[in-house]
């Protein structure tokens, strides 16, 4: 049933003193030479349980992942709200981490998390009406298959974590195989001709050469989980050794490539739009108030901005839409 759909996200406070301690102390000369922009608080995540109340009231419980702070008006009694610890399910050796993905690798293992559930990062702003079978029908994961080549070069090593999901699904899928035993997933009507001329790039190819990314929330099965810590134990449990991100590391990516490359997955197009926070305002705007759109992410970006100035626009932005304040807000 769709009542059984749980929602997970992910928030870090970066303002918190004593995390920003510990994860000092555990940096090198690299990673105190490569830090990003990337932890930032925009201030925005009223307007994420907003977007949730109004536009996914049948979610059963949201999953709140943090390294142990909450924003202070966070009513964290709420009856649909689940505040989720680090050290509440990922295991002892792997903490502290201060990398995504010890955290999105194991979200499998969060206590009373549904079989059936949604991940989101803190930067996913649910603006429009979603209906439940939007992500899931039939018991799989609603998603789009789409072959796109890995061109990545990111200077925090991002295009080699996408080289590693990959070469992982090379190594347990046969693309002929997978390609004929779901051909109709791979060239449903839903698609656009953009996306099936890109999959028929697979009848001249040996390998998965990579999957288009929206960089949007993401359906996932539990089950999907618990089969690729089986088979990849050795290297998950790496990934995870690993407190800073790293060029050796998978990421959660792999589970959504493992559904698609198995075929655990029901066609069709998103409706959501990924934009930088740092774009030009009238991009940010028409973004954000596009009536088309479900879900937008926004980006932190590399460029600087005024970032007081920035935080209070896209507030303004976000009450057009979502004015009304949350039962998980206290005030």
């Amino acid at each position: 049933m769709w009542e059984e759909t749980d929602l997970v996200v992910t928030w870090v406070n970066e303002r918190d003193l004593a995390w920003r301690k510990q994860r000092q102390s555990f940096m090198t000369g690299r990673e105190r030479n490569n830090q990003s922009f990337f932890y930032r608080d925009w201030g925005l995540m009223r307007y994420w349980f907003r977007g949730v109340e109004e536009n996914l009231s049948w979610i059963r419980t949201i999953h709140f992942v943090t390294w142990g702070h909450v924003p202070p008006w966070l009513n964290v009694n709420h009856p649909r709200l689940h505040i989720v610890r680090h050290e509440d399910f990922i295991p002892y050796e792997f903490r502290p981490t201060f990398s995504s993905h010890p955290v999105e690798l194991c979200m499998h293992r969060i206590q009373g998390l549904s079989d059936r559930f949604i991940y989101a990062n803190d930067d996913m702003f649910f603006v429009g009406l979603v209906v439940p079978d939007y992500y899931f029908q039939d018991g799989f994961p609603c998603d789009c298959l789409c072959l796109r080549p890995i061109t990545e070069v990111c200077t925090d090593g991002f295009g080699h974590i996408l080289w590693n999901d990959i070469a992982c699904i090379n190594r347990h899928f046969s693309l002929r195989e997978c390609m004929e035993k779901n051909r109709e997933k791979w060239f449903s009507p839903v698609y656009s001709p953009e996306v099936l001329e890109r999959n028929k790039m697979g009848f001249r190819l040996h390998r998965f050469p990579g999957f288009r990314d929206e960089h949007l929330p993401i359906p996932f099965l539990k089950s999907t989980f618990e089969e690729v810590w089986e088979k990849e134990n050795t290297l998950l449990r790496q990934t995870c050794s690993h407190r800073f991100r790293s060029v050796e590391d998978v990421s959660d990516w792999l589970m959504r490539y493992w559904q698609l490359a198995k075929g655990d997955f029901v066609p069709r197009t998103p409706s959501g739009v990924s934009v930088s926070i740092t774009e030009p305002a009238e991009t940010l705007r028409d973004a954000i108030l596009d009536a088309e759109n479900l879900v937008i992410c926004l980006n932190d970006g590399i460029e600087e901005v005024d970032f007081e100035e920035r935080s209070a626009y896209l507030r303004s932005l976000f009450e057009i839409i979502l004015p009304e304040m949350s039962s998980f807000e206290l005030y």
